[in-house]
């Protein structure tokens, strides 16, 4: 990074021990020490959450080519048709099914005859509930 050889590094220490004093320049190396920690600390947490935030957008990436290629699926593909396919016809039943169970209050001529099927369900269980008694 900094091409200081030795000869630099001494003459540094020689201006800060005539600066300084010899006295104080212990506690300020130590100083200097703490602020280099300091920073070197700062930098790799910064660096970490760099290459966090880069590995959480290569992940984006990946997920949505995935879902790229999970929509170009061939079975997904007939799997929406058919479905798409049978909407109209759950309709339909739905509307056939609604239109059976609605005569009662429509007052239309089906109503006597489902009523006549209950009462004939209605004898054959109490036919059978004797059955079983007698045969119990």
């Amino acid at each position: 990074m900094f091409d200081i050889g030795w000869t630099e590094i001494l003459v540094i220490a020689v201006v800060a021990i005539i600066v300084i004093g010899p006295k104080d320049l212990p506690r300020m190396l130590r100083t200097l020490g703490r602020y280099a920690g300091q920073l070197r600390r700062t930098a790799g947490e910064f660096r970490a959450q760099f290459d966090d935030a880069i590995r959480e957008s290569e992940l984006d990436e990946l997920r949505s080519s995935l879902q790229d290629a999970t929509d170009l699926n061939p079975l997904n593909q007939i799997k929406d048709a058919v479905s798409d396919s049978m909407t109209p016809l759950k309709q339909s039943a739905d509307n056939i099914k609604s239109a059976i169970e609605a005569p009662e209050s429509t007052g239309d001529k089906a109503a006597p005859a489902k009523s006549k099927a209950k009462t004939k369900t209605k004898t054959k269980e109490k036919k059978r509930a004797r059955a079983a008694k007698s045969g119990g």
